[in-house]
């Protein structure tokens, strides 16, 4: 299945009572798909990975692969806080059926380069045959890695792709240049899709796509169709979107535009803030008046 194109980081979804809904995942997936997205990243950052049980995480991507059911590939994030975890979830994902696996480098403890090569190495041997994206988010694991470190996993067939999440994108850029013919490059930062487009990403992987996924399947496109000038006037579109969710937690924000379109994801676990009163109606009145359809077309 092609890997490449745009893929929502989804959104997890609880019920009232705070317990996994894969009954509202599910609808959250028909949402996503029908805006014309590619396919689905599912128990990332987005996902809250890292406040579920390993049962949790094993649910969530089971359900998705089959809800989706073939309509587009899923990448299922397996990274965790220790490599035994993160080989037993990414057995678990490909023997349900993902079309690639995903993981973050470990975070918490200080590790030193050959660890994390190591860590890559192990995920890439219980991957099998099913494609390994490195996920690659300084911002939020504290840890930078050089071009240098995926392209020798990627020359040593140990990575096929690598979710880059940041904004400086000359880093993006060299692993694009000097990677082999086949490996994949998702721009992971929505704000500057555009950019990592130009460059030669091969897609993007994205928090807001869950939202207005409508608008980065016309980045994507019209950067593919090389017009650049109506994509920059999409991409200006998610920008302001995104500089209105920057006043609020992003999950907050999202959630809370997902329920003003009709769909239910519940609360973030906690310690996650949840929306207050006072933050629903005034980001109901800023999707109201913000060029919300122009950002549904």
């Amino acid at each position: 299945m092609n890997l490449a194109g745009i893929h929502p980081a989804l959104i997890a979804t609880y019920d009232d009572k705070g317990a996994l809904s894969m009954e509202r995942q599910a609808a959250l997936i028909d949402h996503v798909l029908g805006q014309g997205v590619d396919g689905v990243f599912v128990s990332g950052s987005t996902g809250e990975a890292y406040l579920q049980s390993v049962s949790e995480r094993q649910e969530t991507i089971s359900a998705a692969i089959e809800q989706v059911a073939g309509r587009g590939p899923v990448i299922a994030h397996t990274g965790s806080l220790d490599t035994r975890t993160t080989l037993a979830l990414t057995e678990y994902a490909v023997a349900a059926g993902a079309d690639a696996v995903s993981a973050v480098t470990p975070v918490y403890y200080h590790y030193e380069e050959a660890q994390f090569e190591a860590y890559f190495r192990e995920v890439s041997a219980a991957a099998g045959q099913t494609p390994l994206i490195a996920y690659h988010i300084p911002g939020r694991s504290h840890v930078q890695l050089s071009p240098d470190f995926f392209l020798r996993l990627a020359d040593d067939g140990v990575l096929q792709g690598l979710k880059y999440t940041a904004t400086d994108l000359y880093p993006l850029a060299e692993v694009v240049r000097r990677a082999p013919q086949d490996f994949l490059v998702y721009n992971g930062s929505d704000e500057v899709l555009l950019g990592g487009l130009a460059l030669g990403a091969h897609g993007g992987i994205g928090s807001t796509y869950n939202a207005i996924g409508r608008v980065y399947r016309r980045i994507f496109d019209l950067a593919a169709a090389e017009d650049l000038t109506a994509a920059r006037h999409h991409q200006t579109i998610a920008n302001r979107f995104i500089s209105e969710m920057n006043n609020y937690d992003f999950l907050v924000f999202l959630r809370q535009v997902l329920r003003h379109d009709g769909v239910e994801t519940g609360h973030g676990r906690a310690p996650l803030p949840t929306v207050t009163d006072a933050q629903q109606r005034v980001i109901d009145d800023v999707l109201s008046t913000f060029s919300a359809k122009e950002s549904h077309r």
